[in-house]
């Protein structure tokens, strides 16, 4: 009968793959839900057998991951999947779970979890997409800070996943902080090419650094992208509005016009598209206008064809301050504060009187055209 006895102890052992700590630990949550000496004991576990990864498992999964957890804590079961993975990867095989588990799948079917791997692949999108929507619900409320944290411990969760990244270079873009917010915004692209708003501010931390030619390509990129989304007006708008800002500024005005024109079309009751489309025909205005008149000074001396071409530079001065113009009364007809309005339309009132000023120029030089026939 002892022998009987002792075989069978032994037997109990040999089959036991587990240890005294992590049983305890199992026990005090599954059933006494004593999530203090859980945590106290799995810790335990890890120490008495460092090959065995169900400790940290168990520990990342349902300690520190489960919703019910009073100790829920997404940084550390991050850590302790991450600890879990590099226990498992000792020998080279992968460690089985206690039991396996039936679990459904995005297309509608189900899958059987074997492996402690298989199982952190599985639930770590999960613990992600918990802890990523936790993050923006802390942004709503003004916690950037907070939500900045959370932001980084869903990497933990999926270091491959865009969002995460995008999430973080707008926050710490948002922050002044350019260096992070580059190297963010460079690894969501290299995984997903699509986030307009990531090559925006690529583009904005350009400018700030007066790189006006990058500015301009990551700008374009930006726009470029947005349309390839199908994104909303909204979004197109501030695009092309930046982008529009960069070309103005790199002395590419034509181009920034017609991208002018394309942004009114899509929101014609924006007062700040105008004035700024107003602003850059009156800046064209003054340099065509310098531009011409130097030729003014010298009419004596210029040929009929000379003449001719002085006065096609008039006359395309006269077009800008029309369109100029036209603008500033739209600013006018739609800004509500009166004395706004009133300001728009004084500057109306300025162009007004300078096209009858390059009228009584033109006039000057069809005069001398007739006297060199």
């Amino acid at each position: 009968m002892k022998i009987l006895l002792y075989l069978f102890a032994l037997l109990l052992v040999s089959c036991s793959t587990t240890s005294v700590e992590y049983r305890t630990a199992t026990t005090s949550l599954r059933n006494d839900r004593d999530y203090n000496k859980a945590e106290e004991y799995a810790l335990k576990a890890l120490d008495v057998d460092t090959n065995d990864a169900l400790p940290a498992y168990f520990l990342a999964m349902e300690v520190y991951g489960s919703s019910s957890s009073p100790k829920k804590d997404y940084k550390k079961a991050a850590s302790y999947f991450a600890k879990a993975l590099e226990i498992d990867a000792l020998d080279g095989e992968n460690q089985k779970l206690e039991s396996s588990k039936i679990v459904p799948t995005s297309d509608g079917g189900q899958k059987e979890l074997k492996t402690i791997k298989a199982a952190i692949e599985y639930y770590s999108y999960n613990l992600w997409a918990e802890s990523f929507n936790e993050g923006i619900s802390l942004i709503s409320e003004g916690k950037n800070d907070k939500a900045l944290e959370l932001f980084l411990v869903a990497v933990d969760f999926q270091p491959k996943e865009p969002k995460s990244y995008n999430a973080l270079a707008t926050l710490y873009y948002e922050s002044g902080d350019y260096i992070n917010a580059l190297q963010m915004s460079d690894k969501a692209l290299s995984i997903d090419p699509s986030f307009s708003t990531l090559w925006s501010i690529k583009g904005s931390i350009a400018n700030e650094k007066n790189d006006q030619i990058l500015a301009e390509e990551m700008f374009r990129k930006a726009y470029s992208v947005a349309l390839e989304n199908k994104e909303t007006a909204e979004n197109l708008s501030g695009h092309m509005s930046r982008l529009f800002d960069i070309l103005f500024k790199n002395d590419k005005k034509s181009e920034a016009l017609l991208l002018s024109e394309r942004l009114i079309e899509s929101d014609p009751e924006n007062i700040d598209l105008y004035r700024n489309a107003g602003a850059v025909y009156q800046n064209i205005l003054n340099d065509s206008f310098i531009g011409a008149s130097d030729g003014l000074m010298n009419m004596n001396t210029l040929n009929e064809m000379e003449l001719e071409n002085l006065k096609v530079q008039f006359e395309d001065c006269i077009n800008m301050a029309q369109k100029a113009r036209e603008n500033f009364l739209m600013c006018s007809e739609l800004e509500l504060d009166e004395i706004e309005s009133e300001i728009y339309y004084e500057e109306s009132k300025k162009l007004k009187n300078r096209i009858k000023e390059i009228n009584r120029i033109i006039k000057k030089i069809n005069k001398k055209l007739d006297e060199s026939e």
